[in-house]
């Protein structure tokens, strides 16, 4: 929105959804309006009887909901062109309707998925006034912090982008039964497999929290490849025991850099220049950003906020990553505390509470909700890589993982059967378990040696 610079009449509707979704009730009334006066230079109230007329057909045919139906709209009330466009101007640029799906339509009527929003507000500006940077720390144990522990460590899992389904719907992706334009479609939004991921989450919030904006995963990443991708996803785990999926972000992790001319804290962005590309250092932790995509979710007071970081794939219900890196499977370790302050950054907005309670599950459009379950960090080295330690030591391993353990974070998992490793490294016997050791240097005099 800051970025539209042309003009002054500009106004934007933010809200959770698929793609049709665009053409919500609330939504159109508002596209409506503005091609009736700015377009055709004429009152909306013209019009405005057929268009409510036809509503229900439309909506029937564009999501199979029966008995949608736009709601009164202020604009189209006014009779005369000249009192309906001061209407329009006079409203705020922007405007965000959350919980969409969990809103009653306009007979006060409410069902699971039907395209109304829970409550909307509006807003002068965008980033809205007064956003805060609101930062929690990966911690051990799975915890987000309100403060960086004072010593480092790190959790470690497999990289697999084929340990859970390529995407979280198999349904059809328009308004036939079923459909994923539907009022509550059937996803299939798998629980990572232990080892597969790692997950931290809050302490239960102490109030509603609004977040609008996109935010990012500040994370120190080591990876046993040169280049990984990584997922992270941002749920709200319910004080009901459910978990809604809210927002994603990716990053490649050889493209890194951000480009520090455009980026900030809470909208950082990738460079994606050729120059800036390079590779994951071996045996080490360096900084990666995960940039999050746009989010306006109200966090419920005694929810807790999760972010679970992993191989992509799973989380989205028509797309998927066909061309992962690596092609097989890594060792990656995400670092907290101490030097290597891992968090997750996102714009919280003061002032916004939700008037209504938590939504139902499954409800919201586009965020599927499923149970909550927890998922048991694995400490670096216990992922069944053999991998390095904090101190920098580092073993090189780059594929034939173990399992990933059974789901507690004390108990290392089985050595690799087939251990291979990186390039300078050898298999030792260290302690009854195979790793890979850096290999000696040899000096060389002017003839080649083979050894």
């Amino acid at each position: 929105a800051e970025h539209m610079t042309g003009t002054n009449r500009k106004w934007f509707t933010y809200t959770n959804g698929t793609h049709v979704d665009s053409l919500d009730p609330e939504t159109f009334n508002r596209w409506f309006d503005f091609l009736k006066l700015y377009v055709a230079e004429e009152s909306p109230s013209v019009y405005s009887p057929a268009v409510q007329a036809g509503a229900p057909l439309v909506y029937k045919e564009a999501m199979g909901i029966e008995g949608v139906t736009l709601p009164p709209d202020p604009i189209q009330q006014q009779p005369l062109y000249g009192s309906a466009l001061a209407a329009f101007e006079a409203q705020k640029p922007v405007r965000v309707l959350f919980d969409n799906g969990a809103g009653k339509n306009p007979l006060g009527q409410s069902n699971p998925g039907y395209p109304y929003p829970g409550f909307e507000e509006s807003f002068d500006q965008f980033p809205v006034p007064g956003t805060e940077a609101k930062r929690w720390y990966l911690a051990p144990g799975g915890e987000l912090s309100d403060n960086a522990p004072g010593s480092s460590g790190a959790d470690e899992f497999t990289w697999d982008a084929d340990a859970l389904p390529k995407t979280d719907f198999s349904g059809g992706t328009g308004s036939q039964p079923g459909g994923l334009w539907t009022a509550t479609p059937e996803y299939h939004w798998e629980q990572s497999p232990a080892g597969s991921a790692v997950s931290y989450l809050t302490a239960p919030l102490g109030a509603d929290t609004t977040v609008v904006g996109a935010g990012a995963v500040e994370a120190w990443v080591r990876s046993s490849t040169p280049n990984v991708d990584l997922l992270a996803t941002i749920s709200e785990v319910r004080p009901d025991g459910k978990e809604t999926f809210v927002q994603n972000g990716w990053v490649r992790a050889n493209e890194r850099k951000l480009d520090a001319a455009k980026s900030t804290p809470l909208e950082p962005v990738l460079s994606l220049r050729e120059s800036d590309v390079e590779p994951m250092p071996a045996g080490e932790f360096v900084p990666v950003t995960i940039p999050l995509y746009y989010e306006g979710h109200a966090y419920r007071a005694g929810s807790q906020i999760r972010v679970t970081i992993a191989a992509p794939n799973g989380t989205q219900p028509i797309w998927a990553f066909d061309q992962t890196e690596p092609s097989g499977t890594a060792q990656v370790a995400i670092a907290y505390g101490g030097a290597t302050p891992s968090s997750l950054l996102l714009p919280v907005v003061p002032g916004v509470s939700a008037p209504t309670g938590l939504p139902p599950c499954p409800g919201l459009r586009g965020e599927p909700c499923r149970d909550y379950q927890a998922l048991a960090n694995l400490p670096e080295g216990s992922a069944g890589s053999g991998g390095a330690s904090s101190s920098g030591a580092n073993d090189g391993t780059v594929s034939g993982a173990g399992s990933g353990g059974g789901g507690s974070a004390t108990t290392p998992a089985p050595a690799p059967k087939h251990l291979k490793c990186r390039k300078g490294f050898k298999k030792k016997k260290v302690k009854g378990r195979t790793v890979c050791k850096k290999a000696k240097k040899h000096r060389h005099n002017r003839h080649r040696h083979h050894h």
